[in-house]
């Protein structure tokens, strides 16, 4: 987009301080972000959070995290940091403060059996039939967040480097902070370190469970047998002595996925699925939906998979696992039942075995360590809890996108929940406590093979330069339908007048598509009437589009003879649609509006449109039209929702830097507010047009542009 115009959705959220997470005796920690119209101000985020506080507030800066937020602490006691976060809360220039809390690994030890859950018993996962179809993909990668790994040898070669996230050095236990170095040194916590919230303990080797539950290597007469045979394992360490904070946990979310953390190398290979076997009491937070939408956001990562958590209570009250976006999986017995332990509730997503309390029967073994504090030699554990349960769920996933790697996020849940085997009779679970069912891996993969041919990725909306902001005030927005994409950029010419070019570019692959830019003259964007045969294309270059993923890729192109190639990535202000071609639902009933419109009826005033992207209750317009002298021109317009079907906001007309301009400078990009829009829809695929342009005031009524029959439609 290009940064004029947007403001953050939704109120400020302050969590209550009971259940504060201690830094010393004096401390404690929040994390807080900013509102992002405070963006262009000459302070450092730092000295914003110092100003909003005030003086004599006792908050200190700890660190900067992903998702453009801030860790502080606050001196004093409890109704000294109530006192400061107060302020923080009522400072306009505050999105929202939480406490920075720790979670916890959600497991229960000592159990016996074995892995009985494999099988397609009544409570089993059915994993020995879908290796009937596949043995996974070593290009799908699954990042597991929670307290690093053991270099055991039940997953030789299934490791990849991954990252230690933890930031403090007494939770790290390793002798320092951040680092490259995920292996786990072990969490215990000695009596002379012990305190209430964090009693004395031997070292977990949790991390190392739930990644073999994944990726134990399977048919080598050895050790136990992950579900996937192939996937690449990432671990990510967050959780240490006492478990993790929020801020780690988080930060790990948006390395894992491929974003950007302050401080931390770019993670090489962002995952395809990301499991956390952890959490906490509390409802959810507001950072972590904020981390689950740019991690889908990213295009890699398909789904985020939590631990329900074991306190036999609704999963409303424990986050991560409570957090929309993610797929929250609650533990069941062999039998079909609800573990004991196991949270529930109309939050759960799935169920799966998690381990029964019975010492002779239903637990989970996994791979561990002997030391009981620092790692001495390799072992497996009788274990149980949800802990246990997500990594099956997990590994489904990672199945299921190796046969077919197009899924979206919205699918991968879509066959999780309807391929679920029903909870036996007599079980005393229901879909409203324990989630659709008992994961089925055979039924989800197979249903994903289904599917092969038809998930179709689809590249629709709006893109700017990557890495996201490095270039703010141009873009390219692409209309999607099949096989053909319609491109509109919207950048500037030699004299840095608003300029655009656009393209309908072929697909040559799955992920390639290419075409001729034509600059085009027509009509001024107030003629009445607007003749299309006044309108004339010429073609000025030519253009290709490469995507590496649903949300990254190229964009290459030779204007006039200018040869130049930029990195592209998707453009997320708020929630990101799920777009698909041919979708069984009428463009006419659809609730989102992101696609090309033009005038009513089609093709009348062929020549001119606007394209919108939703993200919420929030519309970005970038209308594509023609300046008094018939020269290209474009406007643009943040447009936030006013009442059912009606967004309103400012047209800007905006000048920039040169197309070519190296280095493209956002500071020389200026945008002049010259009226108003309103787009008022009577229906997904009919809507009025109304806008005030330097004193002229107009209204259209406007269609959705299809090109391939039935269109494709965002929900």
């Amino acid at each position: 987009m290009f940064g004029h115009g947007l403001k953050a959705i939704g109120g400020i959220a302050v969590v209550a301080l009971l259940f504060a997470a201690p830094v010393t005796a004096e401390e404690t920690r929040f994390i807080i972000k900013l509102q992002p119209d405070g963006a262009k101000s000459a302070l450092t985020r730092k000295a914003r959070i110092e100003k909003a506080a005030g003086s004599g507030s006792g908050v200190r800066h700890l660190r900067t995290m992903a998702m453009e937020a801030d860790v502080v602490a606050v001196a004093g006691d409890a109704s000294a940091a109530e006192r400061a976060v107060a302020n923080l809360a009522g400072n306009p220039d505050v999105a929202f403060v939480q406490v920075d809390r720790r979670r916890r690994p959600a497991i229960n030890d000592q159990y016996a059996g074995a892995e009985q859950y494999l099988s397609n018993a009544p409570g089993g996962i059915a994993a020995t039939s879908a290796w009937n179809v596949t043995h996974g993909s070593s290009s799908i990668v699954v990042a597991v967040l929670d307290t690093g790994v053991r270099p055991h040898a039940g997953m030789a070669g299934r490791l990849l480097p991954g990252f230690d996230m933890i930031d403090d050095p007494m939770t790290a236990n390793d002798g320092g902070g951040r680092d490259g170095d995920a292996s786990d040194p072990g969490d215990f916590v000695l009596e002379s370190e012990a305190t209430t919230d964090c009693p004395e303990s031997f070292s977990s080797w949790h991390g190392t469970s739930v990644a073999g539950i994944i990726g134990a290597n399977t048919d080598d007469a050895i050790w136990t047998a992950g579900i996937d045979w192939a996937a690449r394992i990432l671990p990510v360490r967050v959780l240490g002595k006492c478990g993790g904070y929020d801020s780690d946990i988080v930060d790990g979310i948006a390395w894992a996925a491929g974003l950007d953390v302050p401080g931390t190398p770019v993670n090489p290979t962002p995952a395809h699925v990301i499991n956390m076997s952890l959490g906490g009491a509390h409802g959810c937070p507001p950072i972590y939906p904020l981390v689950f939408d740019a991690a889908f956001a990213r295009g890699v990562t398909r789904a985020i998979v939590v631990a329900a958590g074991n306190a036999s209570t609704d999963v409303a009250n424990d986050s991560p696992a409570s957090c929309r976006g993610a797929i929250a999986v609650a533990a069941s017995t062999l039998a079909g039942n609800l573990a004991a332990y196991s949270n529930f509730g109309a939050g759960i997503t799935l169920s799966a075995p998690g381990g029964s309390f019975a010492f002779q029967f239903g637990s989970i073994i996994a791979l561990s360590n002997t030391g009981r504090t620092t790692p001495q030699d390799d072992a497996i554990a009788h274990i149980g809890g949800t802990s246990l349960a997500a990594p099956m769920v997990s590994a489904t996933v990672s199945l299921m996108l190796a046969v077919a790697p197009a899924l979206t996020a919205a699918q991968v849940r879509s066959i999780l929940t309807s391929t679920a085997k029903p909870f036996p009779a007599g079980s005393d679970c229901s879909t409203t406590r324990c989630g659709a069912g008992v994961v089925n891996t055979d039924g989800a993969v197979r249903a994903a093979a289904a599917t092969t041919g038809a998930a179709i990725p689809n590249y629709e909306g709006l893109w700017w330069r990557s890495p996201a902001g490095s270039e703010s005030g141009w873009g390219i927005n692409l209309a999607h339908q099949n096989d053909v994409i319609f491109a509109t950029w919207f950048t500037y010419d030699a004299t840095g007048k608003a300029w655009w070019l656009s393209m309908t570019a072929n697909a040559t692959t799955s992920n390639i598509y290419s075409g001729t830019l034509y600059q085009t003259h027509g009509p001024a964007f107030s003629a009445v009437p607007f003749s299309p045969a006044a309108v004339t294309a010429t073609p000025v270059g030519t253009g290709t589009l490469t995507f590496s993923d649903t949300g990254n890729g190229s964009f290459s192109y030779t204007v006039n003879g200018i040869q130049q190639t930029k990195p592209i990535t998707r453009q997320v202000f708020g929630p990101l649609p799920s777009c698909a071609f041919g979708s069984a639902m009428p463009l006419a009933q659809a609730t989102n509006y992101q696609d090309l419109w033009w005038a009513a009826p089609a093709g009348a005033e062929s020549g001119w449109g606007v394209n919108f992207t939703q993200q919420g209750d929030t519309i970005f317009a970038t209308w594509f039209t023609y300046d008094t002298d018939g020269s290209p021109l474009w406007l643009s317009a943040t447009a936030n929702k006013s009442s059912a079907g009606v967004f309103t906001g400012t047209l800007y007309r905006t000048t920039g830097p040169a197309f070519n301009a190296l280095p493209f400078s956002p500071s020389q990009v200026v945008a002049t507010p010259v009226g108003t829009l309103t787009l008022s829809f009577a229906s997904g695929d009919t809507a009025t047009f109304a806008y005030v342009v330097n004193g002229v005031s107009q209204s259209k009524t406007i269609t959705r542009q299809v090109f391939r029959t039935p269109g494709t439609l965002c929900q």
